[in-house]
């Protein structure tokens, strides 16, 4: 490990460093990229993990304020308060109506409707999902309830946002390494500097690392900046171009005639 981390310094530091990769193994290089979106998409989980555990907090904290104790026996719901119950924050209704009264949220721009046997969810963009109750055998939605679901839910989501966002980002980052070959191909027409393909591959997996290490710093801090794409790939396609230039063969010296 402390030679990938060797690696990832000198990628951004060291252009002369692409010199020295761009006649390894392709093995490598993939090994290299793939350890760099693991060990970022595992510092992005854990910081996005603490925002769902912290929304959650704010969820639970809520419904123990607000919601009654909801019962569901063979598919079927019972609340213990007077009906239709209605409770709304800013655009978003909860609405519990087990009589038959509400049926629907079309009037509501977003919210949830918990009928007698059925889960209603309308989100901002206008379309409401149907969710069908009869599967659930037995639930109780308490404080206790609410207590376990915090505890719980950041550690459940946790590996499945973790495998997401490594899947994604290693098609991403791949897709985006074969793409920009094509600059580091013309690059190395213009410049003389003789590589083939697979020097190119090499060197495209080392230089995207600023970037990605730039757009991970933003996501963990959660900054925002307007058009980034063209701020990554401006970057990336600078690390390509200094690093095939500076893979340039010195001029060998011939010795003058006596």
């Amino acid at each position: 490990m402390k030679t990938f981390f060797q690696e990832i310094v000198r990628a951004v530091s060291d252009f002369k460093f692409y010199k020295e990769v761009k006649d390894s193994q392709i093995s490598k290089g993939i090994k290299y990229i793939f350890l760099l979106i693991f060990l970022i998409t595992l510092i992005l989980t854990i910081r996005y993990s603490y925002d769902v555990k912290r929304g959650l907090d704010l969820v639970v904290d809520w419904a123990k304020q607000n919601l009654p104790v909801i019962e569901i026996q063979n598919g079927i719901v019972k609340a213990d308060v007077i009906q239709p119950y209605r409770i709304s924050e800013e655009d978003f209704t909860l609405i519990i109506d087990t009589t038959g009264d509400v049926t629907s949220l079309d009037e509501y721009e977003a919210g949830i409707l918990l009928t007698k046997d059925k889960l209603f969810y309308r989100g901002t963009a206008g379309k409401t999902e149907i969710y069908d109750l009869s599967d659930i055998e037995s639930l109780r939605i308490d404080e206790n309830f609410m207590n376990v679901m915090r505890g719980n839910i950041a550690w459940i989501v946790f590996p499945f946002m973790l495998l997401g966002i490594f899947i994604y980002s290693c098609i991403a980052r791949f897709i985006q390494v074969f793409l920009f070959s094509l600059i580091s191909l013309v690059t190395s027409s213009i410049s003389g500097v003789k590589l083939n393909y697979k020097q190119l591959f090499n060197i495209g997996v080392y230089a995207i690392t600023p970037s990605m290490i730039l757009g991970a710093l933003l996501a963990l801090f959660a900054v925002q900046l307007p058009a980034f794409w063209l701020i990554y790939s401006g970057l990336y396609v600078i690390y390509l171009i200094m690093a095939i230039l500076n893979c340039k063969e010195a001029p060998v010296e011939t010795a003058s005639p006596a």
